[in-house]
């Protein structure tokens, strides 16, 4: 109550950079069983603040576990779906269409979004044993430029009410549910590293989506896996899960319009993610490392090796060093392929409708008419990616038929559901095409840093674009074909680690770029998102968990990044 009628300024007097620390400094204060306390996001705005809210982790002690659990994950994440509707209610409440927006208090926390993974709005500190759920809040002002503290007060004491009431009494089913779901998902991808699984799927999944959303199809129907590829898992907490079990190599997925095939794709690509009960898909899972690659017309191409799939570009220009500023699609799915690799991928995901037909396939006919083409096609390096790089790969196919050659494993979808029919393909005796001499597939890829006699650099402008885009000054990356970031947080993610290297002066100018990103996500603390957060720029944003080849593949797709020969 301090701050009433003061300048904006004086709540700089909030501001608490230790968020745990007992000393009389610290700006740490205690409401019933919550503790409290406040940061600033920029010295422009200072009513802008960040209200950090402790919730001791006895509130769900209550709820039985077994000891081999040994997570906060699911908690962290069921606290932000609980409390998001409440919240938002609550700001509705506060909205008063007769005053400045200034005027009033202004809340949100982050919203939640189908995924337990980790997440800026909420983190288990295990210092203080209390889950720290973090909120934007804006300071009510009188004229935009005093504090209206009464009304300030009015609402923290409202917010914390209406949290206690939330969480004191959790539904200790529910939540139960929650954790049972993740241990069993830790099983499950334990199981399938153990056993050379790429993808699972189980029975009773529910694989459609809502009219575009991430919301389950009402009515639609329930995988059930063919038998010759059903596997039982017994996870740790003594629960069997039956589903289909995609082995590691080459699966093609094929079938008619409108069979699944898409569909089923799709949840083999977000399997990257532990989904949350109810979504339908919590025990589809896949490689972590799984990612999408089609063809993406108008990219950038900054100095990629596309030997493996050009013998020459553009009039006889070798490919070792390809640059261009709008790639073709057969271009720009060989970077992609290829970009993909050296990130580290361990299983690829292609979908026929999306990619290059000439750089997909070129048939015995064709080959014979234009012997000297200089594609390369990806049915002649689908085997040495397989063998030699040790990369699986699921594709869709529904109007070729020289992929099935090549196939570990066949699956037919027929009106959403599938059937293995990998015995009837290889007994057809499909030709193969002419194996190609080996290449190297690895790459020395070094980040050249941008020449400046400044002390430190950084961007006047950092923000995200339709949730599209990323933009740093001059610096800009679409991410359109990345549709494994799913969320405006993962994106905000993205952009923090793009921010970091690209204005990080101490970083060694002849590091690998893909040590170089390992070791920018441990900095600001997104190696399992951590719980200190560095963020770069002039507005804290919430934050997901990424993974290091998602950085990755936004670099290289990033107009004005230079690379070093």
């Amino acid at each position: 109550m301090s701050c009433r009628g003061k300048s904006k300024t004086f709540l700089h007097w909030l501001y608490n950079t230790h968020s745990d620390d007992d000393d009389e400094d610290e700006k740490v204060f205690d409401y019933r069983d919550l503790r409290f306390w406040f940061s600033g996001t920029g010295f422009r705005n200072t009513e802008k603040l960040i209200m950090y809210i402790g919730i001791p982790k006895e509130y769900f002690e209550s709820i039985k576990e077994s000891e081999n659990w040994n997570t906060t994950v699911p908690t962290e994440n069921y606290i932000l779906y609980v409390l998001f509707p409440i919240i938002s209610e609550l700001q509705k409440e506060y909205r008063n269409d007769n005053k400045d927006a200034r005027e009033k208090a202004q809340f949100c926390i982050q919203e939640p979004d189908g995924c337990m993974d980790k997440k800026s709005g909420c983190l288990y500190s295990a210092e203080s044993g209390k889950y720290v759920l973090q909120m934007h809040f804006n300071v009510p002002l009188v004229n935009a430029t005093s504090v209206n503290s009464k009304a300030a007060f009015r609402a923290v004491k409202d917010i914390l009410d209406h949290i206690i009431e939330a969480v004191t009494n959790p539904e200790a089913e529910e939540l139960v549910r929650w954790k049972r779901t993740y241990v069993n998902q830790r099983s499950i991808r334990r199981y399938m590293k153990e056993n050379h699984l790429c993808a699972f799927v189980a029975d009773g999944s529910l694989l459609p989506r809502q009219d575009g959303t991430e919301k389950p199809m009402i009515g639609a129907k329930l995988f059930e896996s063919p038998a010759s590829m059903r596997v039982s898992i017994t996870t740790d907490i003594g629960e069997t899960i039956t589903g289909m079990g995609v082995r590691e190599g080459i699966t093609i997925i094929t079938g008619g319009g409108y069979s699944g095939k898409t569909t089923l794709l799709d949840s083999i690509e977000l399997g990257i993610y532990n989904h949350i009960p109810g979504d339908g898909r919590e025990y589809v899972l896949s490689e972590t490392s799984a990612l999408k690659t089609n063809a993406e017309d108008g990219r950038p191409v900054e100095n990629v090796d596309l030997a493996p799939f050009f013998r020459w570009l553009n009039g006889e220009v070798l490919p070792n060093h390809f640059c261009t500023r709008h790639a073709s699609g057969s271009v720009s799915q060989a970077a992609n392929i290829i970009e993909a690799i050296e990130g580290r991928s361990k299983l690829i995901l292609i979908d026929e409708d999306k990619s290059a037909t000439n750089f997909m396939i070129r048939d015995k006919l064709m080959r014979k008419i234009v012997p000297d083409e200089p594609i390369i096609p990806f049915t002649d390096r689908i085997e040495e990616l397989k063998n030699d790089r040790g990369v699986s790969i699921v594709m869709v196919i529904g109007g070729s038929s020289e992929y099935l050659a090549y196939a570990d494993t066949v699956i037919l979808m027929s009106e959403f559901s599938p059937i293995d029919i990998s015995d009837d393909i290889r007994s057809l005796s499909i030709g193969r095409n002419p194996e190609q001499e080996k290449v190297d597939w690895h790459s020395s890829r070094v980040l050249k840093p941008k020449e400046t006699s400044q002390p430190f650099l950084y961007f006047h402008s950092v923000i995200t674009e339709n949730e599209k885009k990323i933009i740093l000054d001059d610096y800009c990356a679409d991410i359109t074909s990345l549709t494994a970031l799913t969320t405006p947080e993962r994106l905000n993610t993205v952009m923090c680690v793009m921010e970091k290297m690209l204005t990080d002066k101490e970083a060694d100018s002849e590091q690998l770029l893909s040590k170089l990103i390992d070791h920018t996500n441990r900095t600001i603390g997104l190696e399992g998102v951590g719980e200190e957060f560095h963020i770069y720029g002039s507005e804290r944003r919430f934050l997901s968990e990424i993974r290091p080849l998602d950085a990755w593949c936004c670099i290289n797709r990033m107009r004005g990044v230079q690379f070093m020969d």
